[in-house]
């Protein structure tokens, strides 16, 4: 037989294998170059990001962590000076709330004392280096604490003037206008310095720090005329001191609680009985003055209890046509078909003359 040309060595024709098989088993066996480079710099762009991501965050963390860190330091020295001037004020609303002779004689170094103390604490305010976010809030918290300087470094000459006056209508005047400036001190702080304060924190999303709060007058009736005038008549001898205008405080009502029942002085009433009875009672100023430390007074007499039961309070304040409730609690009663009687009295007040609805007396069946 012919031996062809193109026969293998053991005789077995030669097939040559068709390109396109050929062109895909290449393929299988080694991709192009050009791509393997592709998807090297996506996998090492995607690194890349990742990593950039990562530190962002990390980096972001970390100056949050020192701004939070930040604002918590200054807050707290903030904090601690408000404190401090807040018990200056203190002491200014126990001479307004507590006024006698004896206060007086002390009246002027007392006065005096705080005055300074104010001023230190002015000092200690505007060395305060406050966060760039809160520059314009500090400015306000220094001038709320200069404000009370100022109005401290008035009142003490008013109430020395005032009390060697005869009228003490026109002393109370230049007193009340001293108050006013102690009184505008709060609205300063709260208004321009907290609520703003607050509104930066929101504004960043950060609710992990505290602005403090501050008042320096407890109570705004303080400031009035009025009180001023009240003020100085005790100071000048308690109810023997001259008396400018009415005196007079009244009953308004009695509520039980938590029913909010308002009890009737003409029907009986019905309570559930309790080991801790709490009524809430309400008293008007029907005079012509700030009425301060008016005296409230329950007294029960109830089954189960042979002996009276009673509770005081005070109100510390409350000026002409003005409404105030105090809550007296911790009276006891058994159930049983006994009347109780609920006796509750207000003031009088020095000077009060009308006293007749100072008191009421409150028919109660426990239940």
């Amino acid at each position: 037989m012919p031996v062809s040309f193109f026969d293998d060595e053991e005789g077995e024709p030669f097939e040559e294998e068709p390109t396109e098989v050929r062109r895909k088993a290449g393929k299988q066996r080694r991709p192009p170059s050009g791509q393997s480079r592709l998807v090297r710099v996506l996998l090492i762009l995607v690194a890349a990001a990742v990593l950039v991501l990562v530190l962002s965050l990390g980096i972001k963390s970390c100056l949050d962590k020192r701004k939070i860190g930040e604002y918590n330091d200054y807050f707290n020295q903030v904090g601690q000076i408000v404190s401090d001037s807040d018990n200056i004020g203190a002491q200014v609303s126990a001479i307004f709330q507590n006024p006698d002779p004896t206060v007086r004689q002390s009246l002027e170094s007392k006065l005096g004392d705080l005055q300074n103390a104010q001023k230190q604490i002015v000092d200690r305010a505007q060395q305060v280096d406050a966060p760039d976010d809160f520059k314009d809030e500090n400015a306000w918290f220094v001038a709320s604490m200069q404000v009370r300087y100022t109005g401290l470094n008035g009142l003490q000459p008013a109430m020395l003037n005032a009390l060697g006056a005869q009228d003490n209508n026109a002393g109370a005047e230049q007193v009340s206008h001293e108050m006013l400036i102690l009184l505008t001190s709060d609205v300063a702080y709260d208004e321009f310095f907290y609520q703003r304060a607050q509104q930066v924190l929101r504004d960043g999303n950060i609710t992990d720090v505290k602005v403090p709060q501050s008042k320096f007058l407890k109570d705004p009736a303080m400031a009035s005329q009025q009180t001023a005038v009240s003020v100085l008549e005790r100071l000048k001898g308690g109810a023997t001191a001259q008396v400018s205008g009415l005196h007079g405080v009244a009953l308004s009502s009695v509520k039980a609680q938590p029913s909010g029942m308002t009890l009737s002085q003409t029907d009986q009433n019905s309570l559930k009985a309790s080991d801790s009875l709490d009524f809430q009672v309400e008293v008007e100023n029907q005079g012509e003055a700030t009425e301060t430390n008016v005296s409230v007074s329950i007294t029960l007499t109830a089954p189960g209890h042979p002996s009276p039961q009673k509770v005081d309070g005070t109100i510390p304040s409350i000026a002409p046509g003005e409404k105030k409730t105090i809550d007296l609690n911790g009276l006891a009663a058994d159930a049983g078909p006994q009347v109780a009687i609920l006796t509750v009295q207000c003031g009088p007040v020095p000077g009060e003359t009308k006293t007749d609805n100072n008191s009421g007396e409150f028919k109660i069946v426990f239940n």
